[in-house]
């Protein structure tokens, strides 16, 4: 065997494992790229699939400032949390934001019904807790990704409150200006209803 032959079987091998470092080290950032992504997508966070709402009787509640306050803790371990405020004077309902939520139905109307939602994305949300076409007060959480009425199965994309699917999309819970200060606070106070503090 001739020296340019074995120059050109040393120079295949070299090729060779060459090829075979390279599909290793494509394996691996595949591997790595797919983990990533799996636990980016299915797994990243803690969130639960399924969240029903937890009733707050302890929120702050300023008359004056028509402010409600939730503790962040409280929001956070919970992630759905309703919270019934009651009123300076029943009433049978209201309109805000051009809806008309009628409150008969619910408490009398001597409560005014909130939503505090802490969302998958790390946002917070705060509304009055009502679907009005169906009468109903009460949602959870499904999926990790949307809100959904307990009477009517509406569902809403929970970070948006942008309806996904049922009868009632264009009925979300009405958002509340929403603020952190000590605490997740709600401005009830633009209902134009007078809360008792």
């Amino acid at each position: 065997m001739g020296r340019n032959s074995r120059r050109r079987t040393r120079s295949a091998k070299d090729q060779k494992k060459s090829g075979n470092r390279n599909t290793i080290v494509i394996a691996v950032i595949l591997v790595a790229a797919l983990g990533y992504w799996g636990i980016s997508t299915l797994g990243s966070s803690d969130y639960p699939s399924v969240v029903k709402g937890v009733f707050y009787d302890q929120a702050l509640v300023s008359n004056d400032t028509g402010k409600v306050t939730v503790p962040t803790e409280v929001l956070n371990n919970n992630k759905l949390v309703f919270v019934d405020v009651k009123l300076a004077t029943p009433t049978a309902g209201f309109t805000y934001l051009g809806r008309n939520i009628v409150l008969t139905s619910y408490r009398g109307g001597e409560y005014l019904p909130l939503i505090f939602i802490s969302t998958p994305d790390g946002n917070t949300i705060g509304g009055v807790r009502v679907c009005e076409p169906c009468s109903s007060f009460s949602f959870h959480i499904i999926d990790r990704k949307y809100l959904q009425c307990d009477a009517c199965g509406t569902r809403w994309n929970i970070e948006t409150l942008m309806g996904v699917s049922g009868g009632c999309m264009g009925y979300p819970p009405p958002k509340l200006t929403t603020g952190l200060i000590d605490g997740v606070v709600v401005e009830a106070g633009q209902t134009g209803l007078s809360l008792l503090a």
